[in-house]
């Protein structure tokens, strides 16, 4: 199979060629054998010269991933493990949202390739724990390669699957998914999860951000949810435990541990972004209330999620889409909820030391861990003296 691999690829390669990789937590690392897919990518674009790589969503270390082996590495959502490839020259971060992804791909950015993870279920094979921008690429007809795993769960939404004429299996491997199980929130997350389910209608279809803050809404919550967001994570079993979980699921990835997969594991639940981020489906049909965190906001209300000045934390990801959304979601809402404090420093700053990742029209309410604030019929200048209260309390 190793030889099989990297001879396919050094013949396959050619000058101004651009393969994508499958992103999120099943991300290809190896094959059955032994082989790093990383490491013979970017030996084969090294020898064939001028190969560009485009990567989607990467929460993990990329290792064996060398970037200046390629003309141009792309990053459509940067991700905590892409951050090492920042520091070289042809590493370049599009900074878009997840809804303009599929057209970026389709358009623009469309690869030759793409190489990915997939499962085989009743003789059919399907993308596993991320549909994310990789459906819309095999629809519109890009080659894909499958390294096609025995182990990993299968959930995604697409019916029947992707007929296995279409796709060319080049390899097995067996490590499935990696996990990626959440931090225990902490009392200051429980008191603004509290906070914002106070602002929730019992029924709501709910969008929430992976980490503490969204471990805790989904675990202390009290009454009936649906679950429409973009990282699946952990809390969604308690909930279901509980009876609290509104029908299935809809997500773009699987994001936790291995009670996450194997709750998943033939449920169809993972759609592609062009679903999952469409801000007309996810603002009819019911009350749709997103909650979202922030880095920096300014007295406004605009806020900044990728960073402060130079430091890059992450992407724009789904933050203005699914905030959108939540404001024009009749009986809906678009919430900012955050510490009133986080590493020493206040995220309310008088000028954001980014680009704005949001704009404060589509923002309704801030919640911290002392209360909230309605921004909904406040103006400019009301703004600003209702959250100056609200961080100085």
């Amino acid at each position: 199979m190793t030889v099989g691999f990297a001879s396919r690829l050094r013949h396959t390669l050619r000058p101004g060629m651009t393969i994508a990789l499958g992103d999120g937590v099943g991300g290809l690392w190896t094959l059955g054998d032994g082989t790093s897919v990383l490491t013979e990518i970017s030996c084969a674009a090294t020898e064939v010269g001028g190969v560009n790589l485009i990567l989607g969503w990467s929460p993990l270390p990329l290792a064996d991933l060398r970037p200046d082996g390629f003309a141009r590495v792309i990053t459509l959502m940067p991700g905590w493990g892409a951050r090492a490839l920042a520091a070289s020259a042809v590493t370049r971060s599009i900074p878009t949202s997840m809804s303009a992804i599929p057209a970026l791909v389709a358009g623009p950015l469309r690869p030759d390739l793409l190489i990915t993870r997939m499962v085989a279920r009743s003789g059919k094979l399907s993308l596993s724990t991320e549909v994310s921008w990789q459906q819309g690429l095999i629809a519109a007809g890009v080659p894909v390669w499958a390294v096609v795993d025995g182990s990993a769960p299968a959930a995604s939404a697409v019916h029947g699957g992707v007929a296995s004429a279409d796709i060319d299996v080049v390899g097995l491997c067996s490590d499935g998914p990696t996990p990626m199980p959440g931090r225990a929130p902490e009392p200051v997350h429980e008191a603004l999860a509290d906070n914002v389910l106070r602002l929730v209608p019992p029924g709501a279809r709910l969008q929430y951000g992976p980490g503490q803050l969204g471990t805790a809404i989904l675990q202390r919550a009290e009454i009936p949810l649906a679950i429409d967001t973009g990282l699946l994570t952990d809390a969604v079993v308690d909930l279901d435990r509980r009876g609290l979980l509104v029908g299935v699921p809809s997500a773009t990835y699987l994001f936790g541990g291995a009670e996450l997969f194997a709750w998943a594991d033939g449920r169809e639940i993972l759609h592609g972004i062009e679903h999952t981020h469409d801000v007309t489906r996810l603002a009819t049909g019911g009350p749709f209330v997103s909650v979202n965190t922030a880095v920096e906001i300014d007295p406004y209300g605009q806020v900044n999620v990728e960073g402060i000045g130079d430091r890059v934390v992450g992407g724009i990801g789904g933050h203005p889409d699914y905030c959108t959304a939540g404001r024009l979601s009749p009986d809906g809402l678009s919430i900012i909820a955050v510490t009133s404090r986080f590493g020493g420093r206040s995220p309310l700053v008088e000028r954001l030391s980014r680009p704005a990742s949001t704009p404060a029209h589509d923002v309704d309410v801030i919640v911290t861990e002392r209360g909230h604030v309605d921004l909904r019929d406040a103006d400019w200048v009301q703004r600003r003296a209702l959250l100056t209260e609200l961080f100085d309390r």
